[in-house]
């Protein structure tokens, strides 16, 4: 049985409802969804002892009582994480459950390879969904972009990074940026069992979406072009500044979850790149979806 978790804290209760919603209008027929994270009571509401900012732990609360109830894999969202176009519901309801039971995954990420995103591992073949399997070195195996996690691991890992930090220091991305002991043999057998999937091979869309991939591919090589100039004209400094301001529009990903890959929110308010994004390239109805939930009236 797999269900979707949305971490979250009460300061971005509003956030964490708004991912809520945009899965209910992306998403047909997705599985059973619940929060950790927020003081509203009620059976998609889990409970959690954890000070409420301590993710790690509320987090290791919330996965807890998921496979008390009999749920083996989830569907981990951070709360700023919200699909911005329509999901591949078989894909992510059906095929890849089965590809994770089978393969006995840890983790299968949908932020994926492919759409200049290298490949940091093995791509296997079409029976097992193009997916990639991670190299045990890559940085972000343990990955808290939207992804599929085989819970009794996520609580294995989330124990080890419990135990690891002090109060105050159980983020979310201490969690994705621990290095974890060669002596774990666990956790290093854990490693070697991460994927990422093929975003362009399952698509909602597919005509509409590979388009969209394709403009996107000419727009980077369009700046790629202007790096390169800008490296030989002038410095090496001057190139990486250009190419901070222009990476906002790499940050969407095409696949069976569309997302933009850094989130909606950035230190509590709107992302300025996700912003930028969704006024260039962003659908009119998350447009205003989006300006509505921030806006300071609501």
């Amino acid at each position: 049985m797999i269900g979707i978790l949305i971490s979250t804290f009460e300061r971005y209760a509003k956030i964490a409802h708004f991912t809520k919603q945009e899965i209910n209008k992306q998403w047909a027929g997705h599985p059973p969804l619940f929060f950790s994270g927020l003081l509203e009571k009620g059976e998609r509401y889990l409970s959690f002892k954890s000070d409420s900012r301590d993710w790690i732990g509320v987090t290791l609360e919330a996965v807890m009582e998921m496979r008390d109830r009999g749920l083996t894999h989830a569907y981990l969202i951070l709360d700023d994480h919200p699909p911005v176009g329509p999901c591949h519901d078989r894909f992510l309801n059906e095929v890849l459950p089965s590809l994770a039971r089978k393969l006995e995954a840890v983790y299968i990420g949908l932020l994926g390879y492919g759409q200049h995103r290298n490949v940091n591992g093995i791509v296997l073949g079409k029976e097992n969904g193009f997916l990639e399997q991670c190299s045990p070195s890559y940085l972000w195996k343990f990955s808290l972009h939207p992804g599929l996690w085989n819970l009794e691991a996520l609580e294995m890992i989330l124990k080890q990074r419990h135990a690891a930090y002090c109060k105050g220091e159980r983020t979310a991305w201490n969690f994705e940026r621990h290095e974890d002991s060669c002596e774990n043999d666990l956790l290093q057998g854990f490693s070697s069992r991460c994927f990422r999937v093929c975003g362009s091979a399952f698509l909602q869309e597919p005509t509409t979406m590979k388009h969209q991939i394709r403009q996107e591919a000419l727009r980077r090589f369009l700046i790629d072009i202007i790096l390169f100039v800008t490296k030989k004209t002038r410095n090496l400094d001057s190139r990486k500044a250009v190419e901070k301001k222009l990476l906002w529009h790499f940050g969407h990903y095409l696949g069976p979850y569309p997302l933009f890959w850094s989130g909606l929110m950035q230190q509590g308010k709107a992302h300025h790149g996700f912003t930028q994004w969704l006024k260039a390239y962003g659908s009119k109805q998350l447009q205003e979806e989006y300006k509505n939930l921030t806006s300071p009236n609501c």
